[in-house]
């Protein structure tokens, strides 16, 4: 994992290095971490700006979407091989708490199944926190690139 931090010399070289990352056919994660909304914008139109791929964006981790939303938007992206960036994704960050009662288990976002989709995607997928996150060693073996933002 590497981290680079927002508008930095290490942000530049590594928005340089974006065709090489989209023409990769493996799954390359990065993480957003801390950006606000005009932050988030500006990190978006940087990527678009550097890369000859579309960016899909979805709010499907904060709506807490179906599997059957969450593969159709793999798998669209899949096909033209888009970016897909996922905004207010602390969802995926924030400490598991168990589920008592099973009727709590069925309404929950499958957030294993997402991480099944990331894993197979053969793109880039942006998770962006609004959050400063501090990641847990799972999620830190997942991510190839944290991006910090700046405590506002």
């Amino acid at each position: 994992m590497i981290i680079v931090e927002y508008l930095s010399k290490s942000y530049n070289r590594f928005l340089q290095d974006m065709s090489q990352h989209t023409t990769h056919p493996r799954r390359f994660l990065i993480t957003f971490n801390g950006a606000s909304p005009s932050d988030l914008s500006a990190a978006t139109d940087d990527i678009r700006g550097y890369s000859s791929k579309t960016v899909q964006l979805s709010s499907a981790i904060a709506d807490k979407e179906s599997q059957t939303h969450i593969a159709e938007l793999f798998s669209k992206a899949r096909n033209s091989r888009d970016i897909i960036q996922f905004t207010e994704a602390d969802l995926l960050f924030e400490k598991k708490t168990a589920v008592r009662n099973p009727h709590g288990q069925e309404s929950s976002f499958d957030i294993n199944n997402l991480f099944k989709n990331i894993a197979k995607h053969n793109g880039i997928v942006i998770l962006a926190t609004e959050k400063a996150q501090t990641l847990t060693a799972s999620m830190s073996s997942k991510v190839d690139v944290v991006i910090r933002f700046p405590s506002a």
